[in-house]
């Protein structure tokens, strides 16, 4: 069973995660993203993970735990700080997925019931909350985890053409990854996330391909 302290990495990072539902969409676009993937993540990897992603252009509060925020990302908090538009947060059992509030916003059942359904005695859930252009969507690669942190690993293309959008405008998007093991996250303190054009097999294959020729050399 996990540990009880693994609930404490819930309380440590809550925050709002905003979005609604996320469309359909199709083609490429250049290399970016959202910050230095920087976590220690290396020793464990899964391919496509099982995820469910939440979309809004509205910016308001739609999934938190415990009380409802009441600052939106990119606006100030009151005090001269600008909320982040990226944030983590960690669904480890049970109890935290009932802590875990979702508005009454479309795809919203949807996330609760990924939440409810995740057998927490074998995976943990991650939830991830970044900004993306109005006009780009992403699919989730992969994601690698330590002891100490977690990476991301997207592939962003263009929306569908018939998809109304502004090429300066934002929008905000959550996405819930089921990391396919049960540990304690509360010692957790680096993340990161990159984007990349083309498809999540390209991508998933160019980082097979990296880490077997890492691995050969190591046994030299």
């Amino acid at each position: 069973m996990p540990s009880p302290t693994r609930r404490r990495a819930l309380h440590g990072v809550a925050a709002a995660l905003v979005g609604g539902a996320l469309a359909g969409c199709s083609g490429e676009s250049s290399s970016t993203s959202t910050h230095p993937a920087n976590a220690t993540a290396t020793g464990n990897v899964a391919f496509d993970p099982e995820s469910y992603s939440l979309r809004n252009a509205g910016h308001g509060p739609i999934l938190w735990s415990d009380e409802r925020p009441t600052t939106e990302p990119g606006t100030d908090d009151g005090e001269g700080q600008r909320r982040p538009w990226d944030h983590h947060l960690f669904v480890a059992d049970a109890d935290d997925a009932a802590a875990v509030s979702v508005a009454d916003v479309e795809g919203a059942d949807g996330a609760r019931e990924f939440l409810d359904s995740t057998d927490y005695d074998a995976a943990t859930v991650y939830v991830e909350r970044v900004g993306i252009g109005e006009c780009y969507a992403q699919d989730l690669c992969r994601v690698r985890w330590s002891a100490t942190g977690v990476d991301t690993d997207y592939a962003r293309y263009y929306r569908d053409a018939d998809v109304a959008c502004e090429t300066d405008a934002r929008d905000v998007l959550v996405t819930l990854i089921r990391i396919p093991e049960a540990f304690d996250p509360s010692d957790v303190n680096s993340y990161g996330s990159s984007r990349g054009s083309g498809t999540c097999e390209r991508s998933n294959e160019h980082f097979r391909r990296r880490r077997n020729e890492t691995a050969d050399g190591d046994s030299r």
